[in-house]
């Protein structure tokens, strides 16, 4: 990243690519699964970024070999995550969407970043029996999104999108969405799913410092899950709510120092042009509005297999007037696949709603009812087929984990449960 504040853009994509090739191919020899799992997941943020400018399949390669390396060596987690019924359908609906993706455009690369999606979200469930490799990579997360925030710090008025060496590379949303993500870890079930339940201090400091960076970042998609996710937090949890309350107001306190900056200036601005009345709704939502109010009419012209996949940018100009993918999740599934892909993802989407209440039900943690209410809120925004969206589905899909390692007790018992159900969890 140091490479990167010195403006050697080219530089430092290069040098990230071939350091975690390294690093990488000696873990996949050495068969260290787990370690192998949680350093590519750590280093998305910076991969995601640079992926613009070089090795744009970064992503698929390093996660996939993950996967591939796992299913070589760790084929009893394999089996438990293929034996959830809702991942398997999630894993082959996404396939077949990119599949048909190919026939319909003839580009290989149209919603290709649903591999990212599934390859990010199966690298989260399959750590999810062994936390301390699962905190090492969300941990990790946050250090590689904040050195990226501060690679970019010279550049541009909005985090996480700069103009580098003549080149425009990245978008505010790169930087927004893992902040959030690392923010609410950390303030969820006290960041015991980070390791950090009996650090106060880090715990606190990793809260701060990730929600400047979301501050600064300007993604207003990023403010709204966040939000969303604070209030759930604080309606629904069942720990800590002093402490989260006592976090929140920290982080809104130097979230006022830092607008008085320069840079906060700026991010003020982006701000007071989404809620100014006077701008048209078009210009306050970056003419997702046009999209939504489009919709209706694209739904009722092909209802019910939609106008087919891949084909969002040519159905969204026919309709309003500029050639943009589809600016969210929903949009985009109901536009291209009709009511038969909505479905689909509504199903998806409840199962994964329900088991996260159960979870939080059981054994008192909210983690992963928040990753899918996140993802479900961030799909209002973006088409939520990427590698982050994926990490938010990963979260959801841990509440079906063999047993929760540092849940201190089961605080809820369905009346049919067996006395397998409510054995201790394992050591």
């Amino acid at each position: 990243m140091a490479s990167l504040g010195f403006g050697h853009l080219m530089l430092g994509a290069r040098y990230l690519a071939l350091s975690l090739f390294v690093f990488l191919g000696y873990l996949l020899v050495k068969g260290d699964k787990h370690e192998y799992l949680a350093l590519a997941i750590g280093a998305l943020p910076a991969l995601g970024f640079f992926r613009e400018v070089f090795f744009y399949f970064s992503i698929i390669v390093f996660l996939g070999g993950g996967l591939l390396l796992w299913a070589c060596v760790g084929r009893e987690e394999v089996r438990f995550v293929w034996g959830d019924l809702t991942w398997r359908w999630l894993v082959f609906l996404s396939l077949l969407y990119w599949w048909l993706s190919i026939l319909y455009t003839g580009d290989y690369t149209s919603n290709m970043r649903l591999l990212d999606y599934i390859l990010s979200a199966t690298g989260i469930y399959l750590l999810a029996n062994r936390r301390s490799w699962l905190a090492t990579a969300l941990v990790g997360l946050g250090i590689s999104s904040s050195l990226l925030a501060i690679g970019l710090l010279p550049y541009g008025d909005r985090l996480g999108a700069a103009e580098i060496d003549s080149i425009h590379v990245g978008n505010p949303i790169l930087m927004g969405v893992p902040s959030a993500m690392v923010l609410l870890l950390a303030l969820a079930d006290n960041g015991r799913w980070l390791l950090l339940e009996n650090h106060p201090l880090g715990r606190g400091f990793l809260a701060l410092v990730s929600g400047e960076w979301l501050v600064l970042s300007g993604s207003r998609g990023s403010w709204a899950i966040t939000t969303i996710c604070l209030i759930l937090l604080l309606l629904f949890s069942k720990l800590g709510r002093k402490a989260l309350l006592g976090c929140v107001a920290i982080i809104s306190l130097a979230t006022v120092l830092v607008l008085l900056s320069n840079r906060g200036a700026k991010i003020q601005t982006v701000f007071e042009k989404t809620v100014d009345s006077d701008r048209s709704l078009k210009n306050r939502t970056s003419f997702r509005s046009v999209q939504w109010a489009a919709m209706p009419h694209v739904f009722w012209a092909s209802p019910i297999w939609g106008w087919g996949p891949g084909s969002g940018k040519n159905v969204a100009f026919l309709y309003t007037g500029r050639h943009l993918a589809w600016h969210a999740l929903y949009l985009q599934v109901v536009g291209e696949t009709g009511l038969l892909g909505f479905i689909a993802l509504l199903w998806i989407l409840g199962a994964l709603l329900w088991r996260g209440i159960g979870h939080l039900k059981r054994w008192g943690e909210i983690t992963p009812l928040v990753g899918i209410v996140a993802y479900m809120a961030l799909g209002m925004s973006v088409s939520g087929f990427d590698a982050f969206s994926g990490i938010f589905l990963g979260l959801a899909f841990m509440a079906r984990e063999r047993a929760p390692r540092l849940a201190s007790r089961e605080v809820w018992v369905g009346p049919t449960a067996s006395m397998e159900s409510i054995a201790p969890p394992l050591s």
